[in-house]
């Protein structure tokens, strides 16, 4: 049945590597040289929000943006640098509506699930996507970060739950500042209450497309655990 809807895929959609533009079958859009050749987390990074760094570090560390921070999650991890490549295939997927991108990017950001402290999550945790407001929604016909959840959940078995809703139509964050991100997003997200029960001792794994102050990520995560989860890590496509 895959193969036969990928197959499918191929006469909706160009069967072309997204990137080198190479000829592709069975509802590819990304060749194996060009996700070869992505620039994927490596360490040394920081175990608290995944910010790399180079040079010869051999120990676990934390790097000097958190150490003053109170952080709720456990750590935030991302699959790829924002750089190059990595940068077009998303800003194509989630501002030109390349909606066929969704399952390669699934499978790019599943990459990031391979940090051991992911285990305990695998094991008996929840992907709960990033929502977006519904004026936003409307505007772009889709939520990039449930689509990228949705993804992960047919490469992992795992399920997701859409339990969160954005309150208010924040700004976009990207020209703020740390401070002035964690202001804006002050109160703008609540758990749906019929995701009470689903999230209570819960772990859950934050699924997002790109993580960068983590203003956003932190913000979920103080919703969820108020409402009883046991803990909550973050997983991003791009660390920004």
């Amino acid at each position: 049945m895959l193969i036969r809807t990928s197959r499918i895929l191929d006469f909706i959609y160009p069967a072309n590597c997204h990137i080198c533009k190479d000829t592709l079958t069975h509802g590819r859009h990304l060749c194996e040289s060009c996700s070869e050749s992505l620039h994927y987390i490596e360490s040394p990074y920081c175990s608290r929000c995944g910010e790399c760094y180079d040079g010869e570090i051999s120990t676990d560390f934390i790097c000097p943006n958190c150490h003053d921070l109170k952080l709720d999650f456990e750590f935030a991890r991302a699959a790829l640098r924002s750089r190059d490549e990595s940068r077009i295939l998303l800003h194509d997927f989630k501002y030109r509506r390349k909606i066929h991108l969704a399952h390669e990017l699934g499978r790019l950001l599943k990459t990031g699930l391979d940090d051991t402290r992911f285990e305990p999550y695998l094991a008996n945790g929840i992907l709960v996507p990033v929502p977006l407001h519904q004026k936003r929604l409307r505007k772009r016909k889709f939520n990039q970060s449930e689509e990228l959840a949705s993804s992960l959940r047919k490469l992992t078995g795992m399920t997701v739950a859409n339990a969160l809703k954005r309150r208010r139509n924040t700004a976009t964050q990207t020209r703020y500042s740390r401070g002035e991100r964690l202001k804006n997003l002050l109160g703008a997200f609540e758990l749906k209450t019929t995701f009470k029960s689903t999230i209570r001792n819960q772990k859950i794994i934050l699924v997002d497309d790109v993580f960068t102050t983590g203003s956003t990520a932190n913000e979920c995560t103080k919703v969820m655990l108020e409402h009883g989860a046991d803990s909550v890590a973050i997983l991003t496509l791009l660390r920004g």
